[in-house]
């Protein structure tokens, strides 16, 4: 049954807060993986810790956005999208509780729920997306999702390489600063969202409605998943474990925040020249062609740090890295809703399902990294990182290509 009629106008102020909240969840992540060397200080001294333990949050993290992303579906069903959206945003604040936990364990499981929070964040502005922006202007706002997490690391990256002593100082309060913007959201979102029909229009009620069964058994979303989180490894890991595993190794020449800054900064970019660069041309190849030369400038930029020793190289390469993750990560998001049949329901299943899928296998991909340079070395641990966005090359191979051209 229809809810009541909301203007195009409310739908995207809703679909802003919901990006400014995915925002501060992103610029929380990174923020709190750029001081995991004085959170761990605190809660276990300065004895060291094994790279599996330190990574423990960013494992429990991805964990977390698992289980969010499967039940996304289910709360938005139950609840409605403002309902739905006001749940995800208050576990978002518990970003604000965990720095106050007095163990880490404790600290990681309220970690945890504020990730739950932000990985129904994003699943939620796929139906606002569906529902009320046009089809000429889905990749536009795709660009914005994709953007995000991009947006909050490079915010907290600078403010790091501005305000790095004072940032350190207390990192509790540092990253209650970050969490309290999630606490305005939360009251912007309680007093303007309001709730809309997120199933199939009045025009598709003949046809067989996609359930959660069949979004699960959907070969698509496997294929779709299983490239994600391949390509996630490149992108997500270049933020929040690349840049501490090099400044560890190579401490006298590399600056963790400097390639931070030229990942998120080039990702900007690519964010920017996409929204003013229509795609008019097969996905398939086009993915494929940027997806290689993104391995490859990671690769470079890893080269130029660790066999060079030239950081400035580096960093260019990095750059350049974000560019092209960036100037493809919005064209790769964007094929699930160039789909045939495509409302708000199917969305919010398939994507929930997918972000799901994503991280899990993310997870599992980082752990098997973090073994690997715990137990045998930075070289092995390196190949490794670089040889998996090959799965995400494999998989677009597989998928179906959904470029229609204009007649």
């Amino acid at each position: 049954m229809e809810t009541k009629t909301i203007s195009n106008k409310t739908g995207i102020l809703m679909f802003y807060t919901l990006l400014l909240a995915y925002i501060t969840f992103a610029a929380s992540w990174v923020g709190g993986s750029t001081l995991g060397p004085q959170i761990v200080a605190t809660f276990f001294g300065d004895k060291g810790v094994d790279p599996t333990i330190s990574e423990m949050v960013n494992y429990t993290i991805t964990v977390a956005r698992v289980i969010a992303n499967f039940l996304a579906a289910a709360v938005l069903v139950k609840f409605g999208i403002k309902r739905s959206a006001l749940i995800a945003i208050g576990l978002l604040c518990f970003a604000l509780v965990a720095v106050w936990m007095p163990n880490y364990w404790l600290y990681i499981i309220a970690r945890m729920i504020m990730a739950l929070g932000g990985s129904m964040i994003m699943v939620y502005m796929n139906p606002i997306v569906v529902r009320f922006v046009s089809q000429e202007n889905k990749i536009f706002y795709s660009s914005l999702i994709t953007a995000s997490y991009n947006i909050g690391a490079f915010i907290i990256a600078i403010a790091f390489v501005l305000w790095a002593d004072a940032l350190r100082f207390d990192w509790r309060i540092t990253l209650s600063a970050v969490a309290l913007v999630a606490v305005v959201l939360f009251v912007l979102w309680f007093f303007k969202a309001q709730d809309f029909e997120t199933s199939t229009n009045q025009a598709q009620t003949q046809e067989t409605p996609y359930s959660y069964a069949q979004a699960v058994k959907d070969p698509f979303v496997w294929r779709f998943a299983t490239g994600f989180a391949a390509f996630l490894i490149l992108y997500v890991m270049s933020l929040n474990s690349i840049p501490g595993q090099l400044a560890k190794e190579f401490p006298e020449i590399f600056v963790s925040g400097y390639m931070i800054c030229a990942i998120s900064g080039g990702g900007i970019a690519g964010t920017l020249v996409r929204l003013k660069s229509p795609v008019n041309r097969p996905r398939k190849p086009y993915l494929i062609q940027l997806g290689i030369l993104a391995v490859l400038a990671m690769a470079l930029g890893i080269g130029s740090i660790a066999l060079l020793s030239l950081p400035w190289l580096g960093y260019l390469f990095f750059f350049i890295t974000g560019f092209l993750i960036f100037y493809q990560y919005a064209v790769y998001l964007n094929i699930p809703h160039e789909l045939p049949n495509m409302n708000p329901q199917k969305a919010t299943l398939m994507f929930g399902i997918i972000w799901g899928l994503t991280y899990g296998l993310y997870t599992v991909l980082n752990y098997f990294w973090s073994w690997i340079y715990g137990h045998i070395g930075y070289w092995p641990s390196t190949l490794f990182y670089l040889a998996v966005p090959l799965i995400y090359l494999l998989m677009i191979l597989t998928l179906p290509e959904t470029y229609k051209k204009s007649v």
